[in-house]
Order: C-alpha cells, then structure tokens, then sequence
C-alpha cells in the first residue's frame, strides 16, 4: 500500500516540473514510523500501546523503548506482523523488580520471542486457564549504566518514549521442500485459531539461518501503512487518557532489516530528504535534501512554540499534565562539550562528570518562553520557573520526556506520574498556554538550517511533540481526556521554493 494519493513531498514540488520525495508527517495517521511521546509506569501507572499493519503485506518492525532522561534504549525487539495484525501489549511495573517492564498476551512474533532471558532482567512466560501465554519482559539499564551514568538505576526505565520503524515487508524466498526454512512471510501469518504459523522459524532464520549473515533477504522496502493507538490508565486513580503518536511516512527509501540485538534502524536512519507545511502562501510545501538523517527528520519536528488548554479550575477538581518530548534529541547532545551539540540543542548531555572528587548529572536543558492567557483574554507572561530547577536554570525543559504539571511546586500530576515531573505555575482557572522555543537566550534565535543552498535560513524552534492531558475530579470518579500539541513553523527569512 503506497499512498492512495500521491506524497505530500512529491506534490510540493510537481508544479515547478521536479519530483524530490522526502518524509513527512503523516496528516494520515499513518506511516513507516511511529513515534509515542510517552509512556509510564511509576507510581501505580501502566500505558497500554496499540501497533496495526493496515496493509496486507507482512512487516518486519523495530519496536524500541527509551529512558526520559537522554534516551537511552531501555528494550527493543523485532515484530514481524501479519497482513492486517493489531499488535497490543502494556507498559507496566515490572512485578519482580522495581524498573518497567512490556506485558503482552498477543501472538504477533516477536524476536526475541517476549517472556525470554535477558541477563539479570530475565522475563517471564505464564500460561493461563485459557490457553494464552502472558509474557512479561523487563526492561534493563544495560546502556546507561555502562557509561556509569551517576543515575544508573532501573527505576530511570519507568516513563520515557517509544519508536517503532518499519524495517521492510516479509516476504518468502525460494519454494519446495529445499525453501522449508526460508517461508518467512508464511511463518509470520496467523491461521484460523490466531497463532502465526512459525515464529520458531523467524527466531532460527537470525540464529542460524539465512538472516544471520543475510539480513536483507527475503525484504523489501517499507511501504508504511502502521498506525498506533495509546491510552495511559491508572486503576486506584479511575483515569484514562488516550493518545495517539506522531507518524511519519515515506522515511526510508530502502529496507533496513536489523538483528535484534543492535540499536539500527533509529529515527535518524531515514533518508536525506524531507518535505514540510510552510504556510507562506502559494506552494505550501518545502522539500529539501539534508546533510544527514538527523537533520531531515528534525525538519520535519520543527515548531517555534507548542500551544494547549490549562484546566485546574479547584471547583470540579481539575488537573493539567503536559507532556513534552524531544524524540531526537539524544543523538544531538550528547556531546563532550556544549559547542559540540548540534543545531537546534544548544546544551550538552553528561551522565557522569567528574567535579572535584565527585561525580555529577548534567542534563542537556533548553530555554523556553512562557506566556499565558485566561479564557478572557488576560494575560502572563509567565516569570515562574519550573520547580525543581536544575542548578543556575530558570525556566528550561531539561529532559527528553517531560511532564509538566501545572501549579505551584508539589502539585500532584494529572497523569498520577512521579518519573520526570516538574511543577510549573499557572495563574488562572482556566485558559491556555505558549511554550516557545524561539530562543536561546536574550538576542539568539535557535534554528535549524535547511541546507548549505538557502545561506543560513532555516526552521526556527525545537523538534518536538507531545499532548496535554486533563483530569477532572469527581467524588470516587475522574474523568481524563488528552489532546495533542498544537505547533508552527516558522521561517528566518524565506526560503526558495525547489
């Protein structure tokens, strides 16, 4: 399935006679990639997550979790879905240990199969009185704790951000008896009782099958068509809030069927171009072709502000969360220094420094503009800072998943969260918000540059995404909705169109 209308990259740029295809941002929900803002599962919490191949190929997928703080990688598998699966699975407390953990009774195969050893973060498999297999599989701090991060706990692991990239589409190689274990889309399919056929098969196919010296065999290039699906629930709180994540579509040109040990394919593997929305009148649609992947999908993510409701009227109870995220951001700063970060992060990421005779975090934090309106129009700009500060920083987002509470310091979040949280003062009942990333500091603009052939004009802002969520509370009973960022882009100076 490859679009039921031509790309918008494509249409951008048909009326000048080139045809310069590049990712986007799906206005359809669906694509090659999808990127969760969040997930949690601190504090009695648990994110339950929907992926579903609309299409009727067979896809391999990477499914991978990261930490809030630099994104770290936390787990990650390969799925291989069958033509029109719905994959569901949750985030939840590891019940053996005190970091996250995946928790799924779906059949779709997975490699490693789910519920499998996992050094000292081993998984568990539970058949139940009706047949199903429950598979617990926690997850590990392995990365981060290598780099003798001062935070190397598993309790780090409890909220951050998933990805989930598809690699390419299934398909079976040879036939006959001689192509036995080489079937590898007919081993991905589910029969009439729900089970795939073969997910042993896969799981040989890397051990000592074709794939493990022959990656791509039997793959094509991805052809997008995933959607996901997630609702964040808290049982003692009786709240739920729904979201959805952002998809991208046509990010990469050729397959990329990684082994399910590596980190490859990331969201900054995709190809060098990239189209989006501009609004400066006429062609409405900017495709370039970038230095590096990071660069083109950050394109893409540009907003110089995000902007949502606050609702914490005391009358009915009500709660404000934001969740703000920098899906990129990790393979940007963390650098050695702050002059090697790259644009549009402008501070670096440390785990572990040494100062003095002791160690110390250093988060990579982002200067933001804050103003606020009531629903009559009266208006803050906001000189609050985010509590708890980090040292010698007001009003900056420092972590790669945040949750803002809004209201004074120690207001309980919307979402029941505690991993991440930070406080910020909001001085109406009702109303809405702006959190610009504009600039770093007093007189800078923060930008992102097109390319080396528009002489320094670029997107100005941050990559970001995320969602509000709103709680209210009634006697026993809450009520949650969730709504997602509302973003612009924004140009310094005009770029040319091509």
């Amino acid at each position: 399935m490859k679009k039921n209308v031509i790309s918008l990259a494509v249409a951008a740029t048909v009326a000048s006679g080139s045809a310069v295809a590049g990712m986007y941002v799906s206005p359809e929900k669906h694509g090659e990639v999808l990127m969760f803002p969040f997930y949690n599962a601190d504090n009695g919490n648990a994110t339950n997550m929907h992926i579903v191949n609309t299409t009727a190929d067979v896809k391999a997928v990477k499914v991978r979790f990261v930490e809030y703080k630099n994104s770290d990688e936390v787990l990650d598998f390969n799925l291989y879905l069958s033509k029109h699966d719905h994959f569901a699975f949750g985030v939840i407390k590891d019940p053996n240990g005190t970091g996250a953990a995946v928790i799924t009774t779906d059949n779709s195969c997975t490699v490693p199969a789910l519920g499998s050893p996992n050094g000292i973060y081993s998984g568990t498999q539970t058949e139940n009185a009706d047949g199903t297999i429950t598979r617990v599989q926690p997850f590990v701090n392995y990365q981060y704790a290598n780099t003798k991060d001062v935070d190397s706990s598993i309790e780090r692991t409890l909220t951050g951000h998933v990805e989930v990239i598809e690699m390419g589409i299934v398909n079976n190689v040879g036939s006959g008896a001689a192509a036995a274990k080489t079937q590898y889309a007919t081993f991905a399919t589910h029969g009439a009782n729900g089970v795939p056929a073969n997910c042993a098969g896969l799981d040989a196919a890397w051990a000592s099958g074709a794939w493990a010296t022959t990656a791509g065999s039997g793959i094509s290039a991805p052809e997008g068509g995933l959607y996901g699906l997630a609702y964040h629930i808290n049982v003692e709180a009786a709240a739920a809030f729904g979201f959805e994540p952002t998809a991208v579509d046509d990010f990469a040109a050729d397959a990329s069927h990684t082994n399910p040990g590596t980190t490859t394919p990331s969201i900054v593997s995709g190809q060098l171009a990239a189209a989006n929305f501009h609004g400066l009148g006429g062609d409405q649609h900017l495709s370039r072709t970038y230095a590096d992947g990071l660069d083109s999908i950050n394109s893409i993510l540009m907003t110089d502000s995000l902007s949502n409701d606050v609702m914490i009227n005391p009358a009915i109870g009500g709660q404000t969360d934001w969740v703000v995220t920098f899906p990129t951001k990790r393979q940007a700063v963390e650098k050695t220094t702050a002059a090697a970060v790259r644009d549009p992060f402008t501070d670096n990421f440390r785990g572990s420094y040494l100062s003095g005779s002791v160690y110390k975090e250093k988060p990579a934090c982002e200067p933001v503009d804050i103003n606020q309106w009531d629903r009559e129009e009266a208006f803050t700009a906001n000189t609050n800072s985010f509590s708890p500060l980090p040292a010698q920083v007001t009003s900056s987002i420092c972590n790669e998943v945040s949750v803002i509470a809004m209201g004074a310091a120690g207001t309980a979040s919307a979402l029941s969260a505690v991993t991440g949280v930070i406080n910020l003062g909001f001085p109406y009942n009702e109303g809405w918000q702006k959190i610009g990333f504009g600039k770093t500091n007093a007189t800078t603009s923060k930008t992102q540059k097109l390319d080396t052939n528009d002489n320094g004009i670029g997107i100005m802002g941050l990559p970001a995404i995320g969602f509000a969520a709103y709680k209210v509370n009634n006697g026993a009973m809450s009520y949650g909705n969730a709504a997602e960022h509302k973003t612009n882009t924004t140009f310094s100076g005009v770029p040319t169109e091509r």
